[in-house]
């Protein structure tokens, strides 16, 4: 069966791709937007519409310019960056799709088309005469894209309510923002309007002033300062100019005030930009808060005093424009010095204008000004003195774009020092030549380039003759490094006098020279046989450090040297005094070999060792070896040698412990000593308190000084200081409150000294204080306790039948009581037991007729505030008849 029908199909001709539209024709409309208009397509069917693109020159990139197709042949292009070339194309687009891209259009620049400037503002009145009247006003704010080329000013009468028709002024263009309107009548009432004109046109007249008498003033001060403008505006700082008042008052104006207001608060916060009257016509105000806007008046003076404020300048915003550059200072490889100020916002018509000293220069003879695509150079035709002062440069038609340099002559002065650089090049020397000694006695000459070219140049020269390398002499140019040097072997008497490298790359040359003469040169001769002695001597066994002394921190004194270059068979020889020190002496005994060093210990303690004989009677007492000996004395002066020998050479080396010598080496043991001193401790007695320093050794000649609240102590039966051992003390006995502060231990360390600080005050000197009362009250509790100091034996055996009598020596203070014990019992006096206390010293216990009884342990006690002791003794009664049967039966 057949299939389903299709739906309704027209037949008609294919739809063909819309035809190239014309070459696009952009034109300026802002600073960021352009108007295109081309033409349109020609025999296009069902045409949706025209896709721009535009492209910044000089690049391949293609960006569109909107997003859906436009009806129109003019389209304006948005967000295009301000002050880049562009360029633009153009495609058509219908349901079959897209044509072709058109021709790219001619190049534009993205600025601001000009139209007529806006009004004028604030028009015033400045001065008054009986025929003439002087105005002024503001420039609008709205240039339209162009510089204001001028101003005209209308006029008319003003009776009561009834206005005059308004006349033309000036038939030419005024260049200021003021004019003298004369031929006016006396008496009578004039309004003022004002136009502004630029290369587009006039603009509207400004709104008139208010009715203004024609009558003559008759104040003294200047009248306001005219045409304030500013230039270099940047986030911190402003120029503002200005023009002189047009009446000056009853005498010459002599300086002018600028006032700054920030533009959003009342006129109460207007103050003055500077204290002192400023000649010029114009200021920098400086330190400006960043995003800020400020207005500017200036007011004039002259004898009299100070005139009214000019009109209000402003709001001036603070901030720097993006793309602002500053004029910079250039100095070509000709030496010629130019100031050089670039804009990129150049507008048809924009021109650079240089001012010295913010007036327009006119001169050519001091620069010559060369302007090419967007920049301009000042150049200096003859650099000197007259040419100090302020440079700036203005851009004409544009938003005030401008820059300033103000040359010093210390700028100057620089700046032509680098001028003649360029002009005379010189070759930069890292280093200058110098010289070395080296091994064997050879000279070394040499120097380092810091920049240099491969193609440059050495020529060696000594006393005005270019020498050639040979047996004398060795040259050498390290290109990588910079480095050239020359080496000789040895200095002789015909040596003496000047070397020189002479450098020579392309334009630029260098020289560098030594001059060696005289006592200079000849001490170097001998630096160089001494060299040449030294290697000779090192081919040998030789001393590396010669022999010179050291203290260690345990205050050994060391004589020690470093030798090298030795042999087993080297003969090592020490000398004292120019006796040999054998290998059986006692000093051998203090010599030490290690890593190639000798050392000599002054000060080790050397036990004679003695083989004991048999049968050998008890050592005499020279015999037993003395208590060590001080690190070093009087007795170690002299003359100390080393001497190295073999087959293949010598050396010597020695030390004079003599005089400076041996003063030399207690200074250094002082400083050790000192050095080594603790922290000053505090100890407390019964008897006072001690301040102590503990030393790693002491010395008996080295100084001890202590001090109290800086002042020196003198010794006395309370305050004593001294050393025990290595104990360094001061004591303090009985101390009172006085005694506290500062202390001070003063320790002489061979050159200045070293101190030690305490402070005895506050917790420090109440604990030790406090301790020194306890120890002191422990001490006299011990003295005067009571005690059985003697007299009672500890075993008494007597005979039954026979009288017992024992006295005990007592002592108390106070006087003890005194009681006798038995078994722990106390005993009273009576017929049996007769007790005594006589002259507060002897306690007696006498028992009459003894019985075994009366056998048991007893004990004198005695007691009083400080203590109690007993006096203990046993007591053993015996029978001679029952001890002799006890022997028998046994």
């Amino acid at each position: 069966e057949p299939s389903e029908s299709t739906g309704e199909v027209t037949v008609g001709d294919k739809l063909d791709l819309p035809s190239v539209p014309g070459t696009p024709v952009p034109t300026r409309n802002t600073d960021t937007s352009v108007v295109v208009f081309w033409g349109a397509s020609k025999d296009a069917k069902q045409l949706v519409g025209y896709y721009i693109e535009c492209s910044v020159v000089g690049t391949d990139a293609w960006m569109p310019c909107n997003n859906k197709p436009v009806k129109q042949t003019r389209f304006v292009c948005h967000g295009l960056n301000t002050g880049l070339n562009y360029v633009f194309r153009v495609k058509a687009v219908n349901a079959a799709g897209y044509s072709q891209s058109s021709s790219t259009s001619d190049a534009v620049v993205v600025q601001a088309a000009i139209s007529v400037p806006g009004e004028p503002t604030g028009v015033i009145q400045l001065e008054a005469v009986k025929d003439y009247m002087v105005m002024s006003w503001t420039a609008p704010q709205n240039n339209g894209g162009a510089e204001i080329r001028g101003y005209f000013i209308d006029y008319r009468t003003v009776k009561g309510d009834v206005f005059g028709k308004w006349h033309e002024l000036n038939e030419r263009a005024l260049t200021t923002t003021s004019y003298k309107a004369e031929n006016l009548k006396e008496n009578v009432f004039y309004q003022f309007q004002v136009r502004a004109m630029n290369m587009a046109g006039v603009s509207k007249p400004s709104l008139a002033s208010k009715a203004l008498e024609c009558k003559e003033w008759t104040i003294t001060v200047p009248g306001a300062p005219v045409g304030l403008y500013v230039l270099e505006v940047r986030d911190t700082s402003a120029v503002v100019l200005w023009e002189p008042p047009v009446f000056d008052g009853r005498s010459p104006v002599n300086g002018y005030y600028l006032d700054i207001k920030d533009a959003s608060v009342g006129e109460e916060g207007w103050k003055a930009v500077h204290e002192k009257t400023n000649k010029s016509k114009f200021m920098k105000v400086t330190k400006l808060n960043s995003g800020t806007s400020f207005v500017f008046r200036v007011r004039a003076q002259n004898l009299v005093g100070v005139g009214k404020a000019s009109a209000v300048l402003g709001p001036i915003l603070a901030q720097t424009r993006p793309g602002t550059k500053e004029i910079y200072v250039d100095v070509d490889d000709e030496g010629v010095i130019s100031m050089v100020f670039e804009c990129s916002e150049m507008k048809a018509g924009s021109e650079f204008v240089w001012y010295k000293n913010y007036q327009e220069i006119v001169d050519t003879s001091r620069l010559t000004i060369i302007n090419k695509e967007g920049k301009s150079r000042a150049i200096f035709n003859s650099p000197s003195l007259e040419d100090l002062g302020t440079f700036s440069c203005m851009v004409t038609n544009t938003d005030g774009i401008s820059s300033s340099y103000t040359l010093t002559e210390e700028g100057l002065l620089r700046l032509l020092d680098l001028s003649h650089e360029h002009k005379f090049p010189v070759i930069p020397f890292k280093s200058e030549m110098a010289m070395e000694l080296l091994e064997k006695g050879r000279v070394r000459f040499w120097t380092q380039l810091e920049k240099f070219t491969p193609a440059c140049q050495v020529e060696y020269v000594f006393n005005d003759a270019i020498i050639e390398e040979g047996k004398k002499y060795t040259m050498k140019f390290d290109k990588s490094t910079g480095i050239i040097e020359m080496f000789m072997d040895s200095l002789e008497v015909t040596d003496e006098g000047t070397f020189t490298f002479n450098l020579v790359d392309g334009k630029a040359k260098g020289t560098t020279s030594l001059v060696l003469i005289g006592e200079e040169f000849r001490e170097l001769q001998r630096k160089s046989e001494f060299e040449r002695a030294e290697w000779v001597r090192k081919q040998g066994p030789h001393f590396v450090d010669y022999l010179d002394f050291a203290v260690t921190e345990e205050c050994d004194v060391l004589l020690k040297c470093k030798i090298g270059n030795v042999k087993a068979e080297t003969e090592i020889i020490w000398s004292k005094d120019s006796i040999e020190i054998a290998e059986d002496d006692e000093d051998a005994r203090k010599i030490e070999r290690k890593d190639g060093e000798l050392t000599f210990n002054i000060g080790k303690w050397i036990i004679k060792q003695e083989i004991k004989e048999k049968g050998r009677k008890k050592p005499s007492a020279k015999d037993v070896p003395p208590p060590p000996r001080p690190k070093i004395s009087k007795q170690d002066t002299g003359i100390y040698e080393v001497f190295l020998r073999d087959e293949r050479g010598k050396d010597k080396s020695s030390f004079s412990l003599t005089d400076a010598g041996y003063q030399a080496v207690m200074n250094e043991l002082f400083r050790v000593i000192a050095n080594s001193s603790s922290q000053i401790q505090v100890v407390s007695t019964e008897s006072g308190i001690i301040l102590y320093s503990m030393v790693t050794y002491y010395d008996e000649n080295l100084r001890v000084g202590w001090l109290h609240k800086d002042a020196k102590i003198a010794a006395s039966e309370r305050v004593k200081s001294g050393v025990t051992g290595e104990q360094l003390w001061l004591k303090i006995n009985e101390p009172t409150e006085k005694d506290k502060g500062k202390y001070t231990m003063d320790i002489f360390d061979g050159k200045d000294g070293v101190k030690r600080v305490l402070e005895l005050s506050g917790k420090i000197w109440e604990e030790a204080f406090e301790e020194f009362q306890r120890l002191k009250a422990a001490a006299i509790a011990e003295r005067n306790r009571a005690r059985v100091v003697g007299g009672l034996p500890d075993v008494v055996a007597i005979q039954e039948g026979k009288s017992l009598n024992l006295t005990g020596n007592v002592w108390g203070e106070p006087l003890p009581e005194v009681c006798w014990v038995k078994n722990d019992k106390e005993l009273t006096s009576g017929d049996h037991y007769k007790l005594k206390f006589e002259h507060g010293k002897f306690a007696s216990i006498t028992i009459a007729a003894v019985s075994t009884a009366d056998s048991g342990k007893y004990a004198l006690v005695v007691k009083n505030k400080y203590g109690t002791e007993a006096g203990e003794f046993t007591v053993s009664v015996y029978n001679p008849e029952e001890e002799e049967g006890k022997e028998k039966k046994d």
